[in-house]
């Protein structure tokens, strides 16, 4: 499990070792039930790390409901109670989540070539759709400052929140968030903590979400928000 990079440091950095490895060769569907059952029984092994995703990626719909078997640790739930309460005096906040580092910009270059909904986690957003000819567009997967700031704008003027908690793998967009929406009087803040899931529990807790349709992290804060009836829109997607 900590061979090689980044394994060994992702472990590491939690603290955590593993006391054995297994090799096994099931399928993540409803007709495995009962062999994961007799090979791993959890009064045997309570916990049980996957090197990979078990599961199809990006998820299937059908299954998105699972997130409801997810809960965060009490660890996690104090830290983002103290954020929401030295950041914003535990007033509502609107979380969005912005992908714009050098990766995701190269990957998103010739997205519209491709023609496809399925574009790592668009079908989020695209199955919402009932016309099958919509592909993923540039436009949502690297919505440029214009789109971010004009939607985000709508969300305000909607709900009255003036709280911005901004979760980002490069740019924040801060000053040009403050300056677009200077008269709204936003209070925009950004951690950058060390724990990606902090930012996603963060946004996960939002009075109201923002996402980017085809990141993967968006979808998980998406599926957790959707089994507690919040409500999120997507970049390029949303009004």
């Amino acid at each position: 499990m900590k061979d090689g990079n980044p394994f060994e440091s992702f472990w590491n950095e939690l603290h955590i070792d593993f006391i054995d490895t297994v090799a096994y060769q099931l399928n993540y569907d409803e007709y495995s039930i009962d062999q994961w059952n007799r090979l791993f029984p959890f009064v045997r092994y309570p916990v049980i790390a996957l090197k990979d995703a078990p599961a199809s990626f990006p998820m299937e719909a059908r299954y998105r409901s699972l997130q409801k078997y997810m809960t965060w640790s009490e660890n996690i739930i104090n830290e983002v109670q103290q954020h929401q309460k030295n950041l914003f005096n535990n007033e509502s906040y609107i979380g969005i989540h912005l992908r714009n580092d050098l990766d995701w910009e190269q990957a998103c270059s010739n997205v519209e070539s491709y023609e496809t909904r399925s574009f790592m986690a668009s079908p989020q957003c695209l199955d919402l759709l009932s016309s099958s000819h919509t592909f993923v567009t540039h436009k949502i997967c690297y919505p440029t400052d214009e789109e971010i700031l004009r939607l985000l704008k709508n969300v305000i003027l909607r709900t009255r929140i003036r709280n911005i908690y901004v979760a980002t793998d490069k740019r924040s967009m801060i000053k040009e968030i403050e300056e677009h929406l200077s008269a709204q009087r936003v209070h925009v803040k950004h951690l950058d903590p060390w724990l990606p899931v902090i930012d996603v529990a963060m946004l996960a807790h939002a009075d109201y979400f923002i996402g980017n349709c085809v990141s993967s992290l968006t979808s998980i804060v998406k599926r957790a928000r959707d089994i507690k009836k919040l409500p999120s829109a997507f970049w390029g997607f949303s009004n």
